[in-house]
């Protein structure tokens, strides 16, 4: 579970591999507005990614929020909807819970 210290949202995921790809996933998302969105593109589009590529999308997410990097294409390609929250730093934490809570799994699960 990740749990933002700022705003005292909470994402906690579950995740199971099978041959190098996501192939169960649940995710319980006890956030705000944009905690919840980036939940929703993380769960619309896990089931068949790698690693990798949930990787490169939290990644992805960060560099366009923080450093004013291009928005994470591929499957999460979405996650440039929340392009505008760059603006509001205090926002980048909540999210990046989803794919940080996703990565964390990701570590519990040896991948």
């Amino acid at each position: 579970m990740r749990v933002s210290r700022l705003c005292g949202s909470e994402v906690e995921v579950g995740l199971s591999l099978q041959d190098g790809v996501v192939t169960e996933f649940a995710i319980d998302p006890r956030a705000c507005a944009l905690g919840q969105a980036s939940a929703a593109v993380l769960a619309d589009h896990v089931i068949g990614a790698t690693p990798w590529e949930i990787r490169q999308a939290r990644d992805g997410l960060a560099a366009m929020l923080r450093q004013g990097g291009v928005p994470p294409g591929g499957r999460f390609w979405e996650l440039r909807y929340l392009e505008p929250v760059r603006d509001y730093p205090p926002r980048h934490a909540s999210t990046l819970l989803a794919f940080e809570a996703a990565v964390e799994a990701l570590e519990r699960a040896g991948a």
